[in-house]
């Protein structure tokens, strides 16, 4: 029923309209006029005349009037008037009074308000206030100039239409579009079609096919196919908000922030970027990816099982000018002694120079529930270092400075008391004068005996020799950057997990700084290579020329080492420093300073013979194919070979024991879609009642267990601890004394 109603009210409207009579134009004033006929037409031609249409009024210096057709020629400084705003101004001019419609032709300008629209042929229409041109326009709108090929203007809505090789000029950028609408009294640019905003003083770029920018605040808002681009730096979304003048942008849904210049990639679902600071945060689904090194092996997981080799004859490892206590743990191949090649040295080999081959690459993938990247100078990124370092300790003399002043009492008298300040002891000097003057000073005895036993009394200081080499587990290399190099950093914060076809992390937080390749994870952090997993407080790893070099473990530094074919007796290192060294990518050594501790299993191919504890002061592990060779021990070794069947539970681990193989990555996509946790859920137990222990199920021909604590090696894999075969305990026994366990101490 409404909509019959609405109906029927417009169609009344559009009938009145059309029932009205026309308008006829009129000649308000002129200072000359001649009447005539030509061809049958009767023609009126005015000088100096005044035309009038409704509330529109024409001026021109001569003009031809058309009284039956209802139309006008005007000729020389044409203008059209409506209201106090509108004017336009040309020429040349015929208009229609029956359709309202004005062509003006050669120099033709629309001002209204401060927009002036430029143009040498313009159709206007005095009834809906609308202008357009076809053979190019300009508009200008104080400090803006929008130039196009064609143009519609609005004058009641002060909207402007452009299209084909539109071209916004403001203070501070130029607009290149093809579809363009521009309102003149909000000075706000709206684009449906290509668009790039360049900016004049800082060079960057905004591109999008969607959005609309304001030129007076300088805010941009896109919509579709955004990018933002300055310098080799880029970011890119769904939706984009970016603020000029603030350096601010904002970013959601598939947003991607690259860096070509240090190769590096953002990506997430909500980022923020602040231009002063040079400054990216990305959040919800964020990982970063990083190019390393040139060869591509990230479609393989070395977390999954490989296929076993073949048999070869085996033969144990035997080191030249080897230290005494070097103990062979694997045995390996007849060709094993032969140097190994690396796969990008033998493809070089085999491949002509003439047709090189297509470079490529391996990346690390790191993913957490904050990324933030940055570039700063050196000397800002030293203080930051340093900030870093001091974070946890706690300023003791402030606090008792503090405690000090709170038992100094507070006088309630108005005259000043003078009391000791904190921490001066009081001055009792005027208790004890000195009435007889200043004692005299002792004779100094300069003699050659009172030297030599002065000399006696200083201990003497030796010098280090020349030839002495640094210690390499606290080797560090040295940079000279200066204070203005410009370095960009990478922090991660809260679930990071990192991915690399040969190595696979995870931790709490990290940081990354470019200036000298350095990895640092922080909290709880575990590395796995193959079947080794590295754990510690905080683990440092390097990076040369893009591929690992370096890692520091420190402290409660731990090594724990599996074989395949053995997924319960664990090799394990451990110490209170580690400093280990890659080469082609791959862990050779590993050097363990400060109450090193080692648990290894003496393995034939058919079963284990004998288990080894050891401690000493330093520890070097040797590496092939991420795997164990052999162990040297250094300073106070202390040996214990204990036979498989007298192995005892709290035997078989060090203290801190870790092994957690189900949180280690297990490939890049998991890394970057990782799967939701659900939530568990606990079944509230009624009160008065206790929970139903349901009995292990049994096996055909076996008994279930009585006590799964019962079991003789540690059946659990993914813990904090290893639980051992204890009744009463739950955590692994660390050994209480070395002594007691009668070690063989080799000479």
């Amino acid at each position: 029923m409404r909509k019959c109603l609405v109906f029927c009210i417009l169609l009344l409207n559009v009938l009145t309209v059309f029932g009205q009579k026309k308008s006829q134009l009129e000649i308000l004033s002129s200072k000359g006029s001649q009447g005539f006929t030509r061809n049958g037409v009767n023609i009126i031609k005015i000088y100096k005349g005044v035309f009038k249409h409704e509330n529109t009024v024409l001026t021109c210096d001569s003009g031809y009037l058309y009284k039956a057709q209802n139309t006008c020629d005007a000729f020389g400084h044409v203008t059209i008037n409506q209201g106090d705003t509108l004017n336009v101004y040309a020429d040349k001019l015929n208009y229609n009074g029956n359709t309202h419609l004005a062509i003006l032709t050669d120099n033709v300008r629309m001002v209204d308000k401060d927009a002036t629209l430029s143009t040498n042929y313009l159709t206007y229409n005095t009834a809906t206030r609308i202008g357009t041109y076809t053979g190019g326009g300009k508009l200008i709108n104080k400090t803006n100039t929008l130039v196009s090929q064609n143009g519609y203007y609005f004058a009641n809505s002060r909207d402007s239409y452009f299209r084909y090789n539109v071209v916004l000029t403001t203070n501070d950028a130029v607009i290149k579009t093809d579809t363009l609408r521009y309102n003149s009294g909000s000075r706000i640019a709206f684009f449906y079609g290509p668009t790039r905003i360049l900016g004049k003083t800082d060079k960057d770029t905004l591109y999008t096919e969607n959005g609309n920018y304001n030129t007076i605040t300088e805010q941009a808002f896109f919509g579709k196919k955004n990018l933002y681009t300055q310098g080799t730096k880029s970011l890119k979304g769904d939706s984009l908000f970016y603020d000029r003048l603030k350096g601010y942008g904002r970013a959601v849904k598939n947003i991607t922030f690259n860096d070509e210049e240090q190769k590096i990639t953002l990506k997430g679902d909500l980022g923020t970027y602040y231009k002063s600071e040079e400054r990216a945060v990305v959040t919800q689904n964020a990982y970063v990816i990083i190019v390393t090194e040139n060869r591509d092996t990230t479609k393989k997981d070395t977390a999954e099982a490989t296929p076993a080799p073949k048999a070869k004859k085996e033969k144990k490892v035997t080191i030249k000018n080897a230290p005494p206590n070097t103990v062979p743990l694997k045995k390996v191949p007849d060709n094993a002694d032969k140097p190994i090649m690396a796969a990008t040295d033998s493809a070089k080999v085999n491949v002509p120079a003439e047709k090189p081959q297509k470079v490529k690459r391996d990346s690390i993938f790191i993913a957490a529930d904050t990324l933030e990247t940055q570039i700063l100078v050196y000397k800002k990124l030293k203080e930051l270092q340093e900030r870093m370092r001091t974070a946890h300790i706690k300023d003791t003399a402030a606090i008792a400075r503090a405690a000090e002043l709170k038992k100094v009492p507070m006088s309630t008298s108005k005259h000043l008391i003078m009391a000791p300040f904190a921490g001066i002891p009081k001055d009792t000097s005027f208790l004890r004068r000195n009435f007889f003057g200043a004692p005299k000073p002792k004779p100094v005895d300069t003699t050659q005996k009172a030297k030599a036993a002065l000399a006696a009394k200083k201990p003497a200081v030796k010098a280090p020799p020349k030839n002495l080499k640094p210690d390499s587990v606290y080797m560090t290399r040295k940079f000279e950057l200066s204070d203005t190099s410009r370095i960009r950093i990478l922090s991660a914060y809260h679930h990071v997990k990192i991915f690399k076809s040969d190595l696979q992390a995870k931790s709490d937080s990290m940081f990354y700084s470019y200036s000298d390749s350095t990895m640092r994870c922080y909290v709880e952090p575990m590395f796995w290579t193959q079947n080794s997993q590295l754990s510690g407080d905080t683990i440092y790893l390097q990076l040369k020329n893009k591929k690992l070099d370096n890692m520091d473990i420190f402290p409660s530094a731990l090594i724990v080492n599996i074989d395949k074919a053995d997924s319960v007796n664990f090799n394990q290192v451990a110490g209170k420093k580690m400093r280990g060294f890659f080469v082609d990518s791959k862990l050779q050594r590993m050097f363990v300073d400060g109450n090193a501790e080692t648990i290894y299993y003496d393995r034939d191919s058919i079963q284990i013979n004998h288990l080894t504890r050891s401690v000493s002061s330093r520890i070097r592990v040797n590496f092939r194919d991420n795997k164990a060779i052999n162990v040297t021990k250094y300073t106070k070794v202390e040996d214990h070979v204990i036979p498989i069947p007298k192995v005892k539970d709290e035997d078989k681990l060090l203290k801190n024991f870790k092994w957690k193989p189900k949180e280690r990555p297990a490939s890049k996509e998991e890394v970057i879609h990782p799967k939701p946790q659900k939530p568990v859920v606990k079944k509230a137990t009624p009160k008065g009642k206790l929970p139903v222990v349901k009995p292990p199920a049994q096996t055909k021909g076996k008994p279930a267990l009585k006590d799964s604590t019962a079991t003789k090696a540690p059946a659990v894999k993914d813990s904090i601890a290893v639980k051992p075969a204890a009744k009463d305990s739950v955590k692994a026994k660390p050994v209480q004394d070395t002594t007691a366990l009668k070690p063989k101490k080799q000479q």
